[in-house]
Protein backbone atom coordinates (compact mmCIF):
# COMPACT_ATOMS: atom_id res chain seq x y z
CA UNK A 1 0.00 0.00 0.00
CA UNK A 2 1.77 3.28 -0.62
CA UNK A 3 1.72 6.26 1.18
CA UNK A 4 -1.24 8.00 -0.37
CA UNK A 5 -4.01 5.28 -0.20
CA UNK A 6 -2.36 4.89 3.68
CA UNK A 7 -2.86 8.46 4.15
CA UNK A 8 -6.72 8.16 2.29
CA UNK A 9 -7.22 5.10 4.80
CA UNK A 10 -6.52 6.91 7.96
CA UNK A 11 -8.28 10.16 6.59
CA UNK A 12 -11.46 8.29 6.08
CA UNK A 13 -11.28 6.13 9.22
CA UNK A 14 -10.80 9.60 11.37
CA UNK A 15 -14.20 11.18 8.75
CA UNK A 16 -16.17 8.31 9.89
CA UNK A 17 -15.23 7.89 13.41
CA UNK A 18 -16.85 11.86 13.73
CA UNK A 19 -20.44 10.74 13.20
CA UNK A 20 -19.88 7.26 14.95
CA UNK A 21 -18.90 9.09 18.28
CA UNK A 22 -21.09 11.78 18.07
CA UNK A 23 -24.10 9.49 17.53
CA UNK A 24 -23.45 8.12 21.02
CA UNK A 25 -22.43 11.30 22.56
CA UNK A 26 -18.87 10.25 23.19
CA UNK A 27 -17.82 13.84 23.71
CA UNK A 28 -14.21 13.05 24.14
CA UNK A 29 -13.64 10.65 21.62
CA UNK A 30 -15.09 13.65 19.57
CA UNK A 31 -13.01 16.25 20.30
CA UNK A 32 -9.83 14.24 19.66
CA UNK A 33 -10.85 14.09 15.85
CA UNK A 34 -10.21 17.91 15.73
CA UNK A 35 -7.19 20.30 15.77
CA UNK A 36 -7.27 22.29 18.34
CA UNK A 37 -8.94 25.53 16.21
CA UNK A 38 -11.51 24.53 13.76
CA UNK A 39 -13.14 26.47 11.19
CA UNK A 40 -16.87 25.24 10.91
CA UNK A 41 -19.06 26.88 8.14
CA UNK A 42 -23.26 25.66 8.81
CA UNK A 43 -24.31 29.02 6.96
CA UNK A 44 -26.21 26.97 4.30
CA UNK A 45 -28.38 25.15 7.44
CA UNK A 46 -28.48 27.85 10.01
CA UNK A 47 -27.29 31.36 8.29
CA UNK A 48 -25.26 33.76 9.98
CA UNK A 49 -21.25 33.69 9.69
CA UNK A 50 -18.82 30.47 9.72
CA UNK A 51 -17.24 30.23 12.82
CA UNK A 52 -13.36 29.83 14.21
CA UNK A 53 -13.19 28.27 17.77
CA UNK A 54 -10.88 26.03 19.61
CA UNK A 55 -12.14 22.60 19.06
CA UNK A 56 -13.27 22.38 23.00
CA UNK A 57 -16.10 24.62 21.84
CA UNK A 58 -17.32 23.18 19.11
CA UNK A 59 -17.51 20.15 20.84
CA UNK A 60 -18.72 21.98 23.72
CA UNK A 61 -21.88 23.82 21.53
CA UNK A 62 -23.01 20.07 19.90
CA UNK A 63 -22.78 18.62 22.99
CA UNK A 64 -25.26 21.52 24.68
CA UNK A 65 -27.68 21.14 21.42
CA UNK A 66 -27.35 17.31 21.27
CA UNK A 67 -27.46 16.53 24.61
CA UNK A 68 -31.56 15.94 24.54
CA UNK A 69 -31.22 14.75 21.03
CA UNK A 70 -31.14 11.09 19.45
CA UNK A 71 -29.36 11.42 16.18
CA UNK A 72 -28.25 9.12 13.05
CA UNK A 73 -25.29 10.81 10.76
CA UNK A 74 -24.85 8.64 7.58
CA UNK A 75 -22.35 9.58 5.57
CA UNK A 76 -20.64 7.97 2.56
CA UNK A 77 -18.67 7.70 -0.07
CA UNK A 78 -15.92 9.65 0.84
CA UNK A 79 -13.73 11.24 -1.65
CA UNK A 80 -10.26 11.93 -0.31
CA UNK A 81 -7.78 14.33 -1.93
CA UNK A 82 -4.06 13.95 -0.37
CA UNK A 83 -1.98 17.40 -0.57
CA UNK A 84 0.90 16.78 1.42
CA UNK A 85 0.40 17.17 5.63
CA UNK A 86 -3.24 18.35 4.26
CA UNK A 87 -6.18 16.18 2.80
CA UNK A 88 -9.54 17.11 1.59
CA UNK A 89 -12.64 14.84 2.47
CA UNK A 90 -16.26 15.18 0.67
CA UNK A 91 -19.20 13.08 1.61
CA UNK A 92 -22.80 13.53 1.00
CA UNK A 93 -24.70 13.29 4.88
CA UNK A 94 -28.15 12.23 5.66
CA UNK A 95 -28.54 13.90 9.73
CA UNK A 96 -31.54 12.46 11.51
CA UNK A 97 -32.46 13.96 14.81
CA UNK A 98 -34.91 13.01 17.08
CA UNK A 99 -36.68 14.72 20.24
CA UNK A 100 -39.83 12.83 21.26
CA UNK A 101 -41.04 15.97 23.60
CA UNK A 102 -40.37 18.84 20.98
CA UNK A 103 -43.67 20.86 20.55
CA UNK A 104 -43.28 21.43 17.27
CA UNK A 105 -42.69 17.60 15.96
CA UNK A 106 -40.51 14.59 17.36
CA UNK A 107 -37.96 14.42 13.83
CA UNK A 108 -36.23 16.92 11.78
CA UNK A 109 -33.72 15.73 9.28
CA UNK A 110 -30.59 17.63 7.29
CA UNK A 111 -29.60 16.34 4.09
CA UNK A 112 -26.37 17.82 2.60
CA UNK A 113 -22.67 17.57 1.61
CA UNK A 114 -19.77 17.62 3.90
CA UNK A 115 -16.25 19.44 2.99
CA UNK A 116 -14.07 18.26 5.62
CA UNK A 117 -10.23 19.81 5.70
CA UNK A 118 -7.62 17.60 7.59
CA UNK A 119 -4.31 18.34 8.56
CA UNK A 120 -1.86 15.74 9.65
CA UNK A 121 -0.39 15.98 13.08
CA UNK A 122 2.56 13.92 14.74
CA UNK A 123 -0.17 11.26 15.72
CA UNK A 124 -2.63 11.14 12.93
CA UNK A 125 -5.02 13.13 10.96
CA UNK A 126 -7.06 16.07 12.40
CA UNK A 127 -10.10 17.37 11.07
CA UNK A 128 -9.48 21.68 11.14
CA UNK A 129 -12.29 22.71 8.87
CA UNK A 130 -15.53 21.52 8.23
CA UNK A 131 -18.46 23.12 5.94
CA UNK A 132 -22.09 21.83 5.53
CA UNK A 133 -23.54 22.55 2.02
CA UNK A 134 -27.49 21.71 2.78
CA UNK A 135 -29.55 20.09 -0.12
CA UNK A 136 -32.98 19.39 1.56
CA UNK A 137 -34.32 19.53 5.16
CA UNK A 138 -37.60 17.42 6.31
CA UNK A 139 -39.61 18.25 9.61
CA UNK A 140 -38.81 20.43 12.37
CA UNK A 141 -36.92 22.47 11.92
CA UNK A 142 -36.57 24.18 15.31
CA UNK A 143 -36.08 20.82 17.00
CA UNK A 144 -32.41 21.26 18.00
CA UNK A 145 -33.75 24.72 19.69
CA UNK A 146 -36.97 23.04 21.09
CA UNK A 147 -35.47 20.39 22.58
CA UNK A 148 -32.42 22.50 24.48
CA UNK A 149 -35.61 24.11 26.19
CA UNK A 150 -37.25 21.26 27.05
CA UNK A 151 -36.53 19.86 30.74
Amino acid sequence: MNDDSQYSAAVRAVVTSLPHNLDFKRWPEVRKLFADRVQSDYTSLFGGAPQEQTAEELVGGWEKALGRVATQHLLGPIDVRIDGDKATAQCHVRAIHVAEAAPGGAEWEAIGHYVFGLTRQGDGWRVQAMTLQMLMQTGNRKLLEEASLAG
